[in-house]
């Protein structure tokens, strides 16, 4: 197995204790040492931080040699730990057909790690199982994110690493192999991951969604989904799907043993099966090849078909754009109740209504403060006096916004 993002080693340690576990089972007599190493020479990591890389090795040391029995590291046989520091989205080649990142004569290594180890790492197809918990960021520097673009169709608006890390996941498992992700939530329903749904999930036999954004993971504030799904064509025409009806009602002492987390593993593997927390059930697979997903249970999703086949038109069919069109960055400023900018005799062009998440509510919003627009094609020039010629301009008493800037004069005038 590999996990192609294991940071300090959560995912390599479980596979390596389970692997030791079988080869115990398998071979009682085999001296402990031998067990140790072929459980290790089946857990393979890369990561992008070279200390993550140093305290997985490091782990991974301690756990052979307390299987071994080895209290002091001067008694350590030369164990062979299979890790390197490296960027699995570009190192390697992610579907076969790239065998360098093209940026010759010398392709792009961080400074501590093992190139020839990447390249023995990261070869596609390799690999019977694949487990990551990618980070959730969208990469901030341009060059790297154009690079992730070049290497990998799923990316699309402002991705996160979450969508290309599930694509080479794939690519990593031998034909039929079984892969694992726990991600971030986010691609369902924003727009960035409709290319991975609509494109990408088809080509794959995605076999379980379990929604777990209701479960308590020490660490984690970003809802999260888990992913299954193996490298192959899709077989059965249903996926089994996990889907959240309730959270977490307190902190759990132990996470393992918290309620949604127990309901989850007491449930997955019986379909038609609810409870408080989660409802089990073998989906069409042809909903979830449709972007945005709806995995609520305890009859959401069952209920949000029901309304869009009620519906005489879809939201996208009555509006221009949706989403986030500006940050003001001085609210105090451009942000005002309606009220007030009557009293200040602000014409109607002159502001937008500011509709934020916090009034939307069963499905409908509150009244909501508006916002000065000084961007209309009906604002004049600022006289030459005042500023320079062409700038947008609005007066609010003895205040002048021009090119969001904050101007005051001695005398009141309005225009």
């Amino acid at each position: 197995m590999i996990d192609p993002a294991c940071g300090s080693g959560h995912f390599l340690l479980g596979s390596f204790s389970r692997l030791i576990e079988l080869w115990r089972k398998k071979e009682p007599g085999t001296k402990a040492s031998v067990l140790v190493q072929r459980a290790l020479d089946s857990v393979h990591g890369v990561d992008v931080n070279p200390y993550a890389i140093a305290i997985a090795r490091f782990r991974l040391l301690l756990a052979a040699l307390k299987e071994c029995g080895i209290t002091r590291l001067s008694d350590a046989p030369g164990f062979d730990i299979h890790l390197a520091c490296g960027d699995s989205l570009l190192h390697g080649s992610p579907g076969g057909d790239q065998q360098t990142m093209g940026w010759a004569p010398m392709d792009h290594v961080y400074q501590p790690e093992n190139r020839y180890a990447l390249e023995r790492l990261l070869r596609p197809k390799a690999y019977h199982a694949v487990v990551a918990n990618p980070p959730y960021i969208t990469p901030k520097d341009r060059a790297l994110n154009q690079a992730y673009r070049n290497r990998y169709s799923t990316c699309h608006m402002k991705y996160s690493l979450a969508v290309p890390f599930l694509e080479r996941i794939v690519s990593l498992a031998v034909q039929g192999g079984f892969t694992g992700q726990i991600t971030a939530n986010s691609f369902m329903k924003r727009e960035f991951g409709k290319k991975l749904i609509e494109a990408f999930f088809p080509r794959v036999d995605l076999t379980h969604v379990i929604d777990t954004s209701g479960a308590y993971i020490p660490g984690h504030g970003t809802p999260t989904v888990i992913l299954f799904a193996r490298n192959q064509r899709p077989v059965a025409g249903t996926l089994r799907t996990v889907m959240g009806i309730r959270g977490e009602p307190s902190t759990p002492e132990d996470p393992s043993k918290g309620l949604v987390w127990s309901a989850i593993v007491a449930q997955v593997d019986r379909p038609d099966s609810q409870s408080e927390f989660v409802s089990v059930g073998n989906s069409p697979r042809e909903l979830f090849h449709k972007h945005p997903w709806s995995i609520g249970g305890g009859g959401a999703a069952e209920l949000k078909e029901q309304i869009d086949e009620a519906s005489d038109a879809r939201l996208g069919q009555l509006t221009d754009s949706i989403g986030i069109t500006s940050f003001t960055l001085e609210d105090d400023l451009f942000l005002l109740p309606s009220q007030s900018a009557r009293r200040h005799h602000i014409p109607n062009f002159a502001v937008r209504t500011m509709i934020i998440g916090d009034v939307i509510r069963d499905w409908t919003r509150a009244d909501c403060d508006v916002a000065l627009f000084p961007y209309d094609e009906r604002f004049s020039p600022i006289p030459d006096d005042l500023a320079q010629p062409s700038l947008r301009y609005l007066w609010l008493g003895r205040t002048c916004i021009a090119n969001n800037k904050m101007l005051t004069f001695p005398t009141e005038a309005r225009v």
